[in-house]
């Protein structure tokens, strides 16, 4: 997608925040802070090396119902 395209959504979703109410606003501002802050958890999450090795151990697990057709 063109900077410019982008600017214009941007631009758009901006006067329809400004548009609502301070309630509203500020609701809206915790809720993407919240989700920020899940998707960091997540980021850092996949990168432990101590949840990889658990992930792996159940996909070694499961990996004999790979064939299953469930």
């Amino acid at each position: 997608m063109l900077i410019r395209e982008r600017s214009s959504e941007l631009k758009i979703i901006a006067k329809s925040i400004d548009a609502l109410n301070l309630t509203k606003q500020l609701w809206l501002l915790e809720h993407i802070a919240h989700q920020i802050r899940i998707k960091n958890e997540l980021a850092a999450m996949a990168q432990d090396p101590q949840i990889q090795a658990e992930i792996s151990q159940i996909q070694q697990e499961f990996a004999a119902t790979d064939f299953d057709g469930l």
